[in-house]
């Protein structure tokens, strides 16, 4: 497969060649005294009274270097799975401030049955390896218990890898101990039950809390995944490559410092920028700018030689049309032929703040669209068919050929049962609702892998959680 490219090799040395001037001398915040104290024993420069670090860039060459180049994670049932191996994964999310109603067409907040819904798709799809669920509380359990419940819903209904997304230090603990009760009898580390996400304030800024995620996930030897999200014309300068030179250095300034906590961390270069509608200063995600941002993204970091995401899919409207259709194809085609080792975010539409069942449903159908255009045409000579042609010479017909027997289940021609390709007019299912009636026919009688013991504890523990919130 010929991947897609946005950048040339000079464009990305000159990006990197940008980063290192950046974080060796405009430097970046640190608001943690721990943080700072352990990048000035490792040779960073640091000032204490401004909280600002300095990488020279030797030492940055050091500590890119000790980031691997794969990594394993781990599923509650002991299984294991290489990210950045050559078999591309996805992150699936499960639930957003607002979902893109099916009966209703309009966005609404989202409920337990969403959150259920969706674990379950994730759960049942095949190429999702990973799950992570926004903290975001649910519209029929009320009160300061709410995000909680929509948790453990969601960690009731399955068992694969977590991303973990966290609000407070609050949330960080009790993920840890969600984790004690996910896989028993082994730690953690041992279990690589988890990957933490990491913010970073645009620019160049990782404040306390973050930072704190940053130690003590790196310090069980987590993979760390940043969360990098500068805004051309807000948080970053108002151009496409400046942009990108932001975010690529808050990329690598959050791989740098988890090497300085732990060499050999696990790292999942990541890059989520956006532009600022500069009319009414609001953050526009999912603009057709991101297509190029995100293979240009995936090349930087396979220049580092690190594991890499791209978001997968995502739109600008709540609607199913042929807009959101458009920009969702043209995402996942960017992403799928990029080489990113995950593919993130499937179901997410609504600049980034909304999903749906049925979207994840239709950005997988997407996804095999974009596989199987990546793979181009075989010409070899098993596919070209010399022999068929003169067989049936001038006039003749393929109907029974050997060629048509031999290649009539095996893929050579793109089919999606998404897709209608009856050429009908108006008579048959449209895409959303054949992704509709999939949803249904995946969740119906689901029973959850959870085993029972596992449930019973996880249910005692929101239990006493959630008492002390109230």
């Amino acid at each position: 497969m010929e991947l897609i490219k946005t950048l040339s090799s000079a464009q990305i040395r000159k990006i990197q060649a940008g980063t290192e001037d950046l974080l060796e001398n405009t430097g970046f915040f640190v608001g943690h005294k721990a943080l700072l104290a352990k990048c000035k024993a490792a040779g960073a420069i640091v000032d204490d009274v401004r909280s600002h670090v300095r990488i020279p860039r030797k030492l940055l060459n050091e500590l890119l270097a000790s980031v691997p180049s794969t990594y394993t994670i781990g599923w509650p049932d002991g299984s294991r799975h290489e990210i950045g191996g050559g078999r591309q994964k996805i992150l699936a999310i499960v639930t957003d401030p607002w979902i893109a109603d099916y009966a209703t067409r309009k966005p609404r907040r989202p409920s337990l049955a969403d959150v259920r819904a969706h674990t379950i798709l994730a759960q049942r799809l095949e190429d999702v390896a990973i799950i992570s669920r926004m903290d975001f509380p649910v519209t029929d359990a009320p009160g300061p218990a709410s995000s909680l419940r929509a948790l453990e819903e969601h960690l009731l209904h399955h068992r694969k890898h977590m991303l973990v997304i966290v609000t407070s230090l609050e949330s960080w603990r009790q993920w840890l101990e969600i984790g004690a009760i996910l896989a028993p009898g082994k730690s953690l580390a041992e279990s690589r039950l988890f990957s933490a996400a990491v913010a970073v304030v645009s620019p160049l800024s990782l404040v306390d809390f973050n930072a704190e995620i940053l130690l003590s996930a790196a310090e069980r030897h987590f993979p760390i995944v940043p969360t990098i999200c500068p805004m051309a014309g807000s948080t970053a300068p108002y151009s496409m490559a400046s942009t990108l030179l932001i975010g690529n250095t808050e990329s690598i300034m959050v791989a740098a410092l988890s090497q300085i906590v732990s060499p050999g961390t696990p790292f999942q270069y990541a890059s989520g920028l956006s532009v600022t509608d500069m009319r009414s200063m609001h953050d526009l995600y999912y603009t057709m700018d991101k297509v190029l941002w995100k293979t240009a993204a995936v090349q930087l970091a396979k220049a580092y030689s690190m594991p890499v995401t791209a978001e997968c899919g995502g739109a600008m409207s709540c609607r199913t049309d042929p807009q959101t259709g458009a920009e969702g194809m043209l995402f996942m085609l960017a992403a799928a032929n990029s080489g990113a080792d995950i593919l993130a975010g499937l179901g997410s539409c609504y600049n980034a703040n909304g999903m749906s069942a049925e979207m994840m449903i239709l950005q997988t159908a997407w996804l095999e669209a974009a596989r199987y255009l990546g793979k181009g045409i075989d010409t070899h000579a098993g596919r070209l068919g010399l022999d068929s042609i003169r067989r049936a010479g001038p006039g003749g017909n393929f109907v029974d050929d050997a060629m048509t027997v031999k290649l009539l289940r095996a893929g050579e021609f793109f089919a999606n049962d998404l897709f209608d390709v009856s050429g009908e007019f108006g008579d048959g299912p449209s895409m959303l609702e054949r992704a509709h009636r999939k949803v249904g026919e995946l969740t119906a009688g689901f029973q959850s892998p959870v085993p029972a013991a596992i449930q019973n504890d996880l249910r005692a523990w929101f239990d006493r959680e959630c008492a002390k919130a109230k």
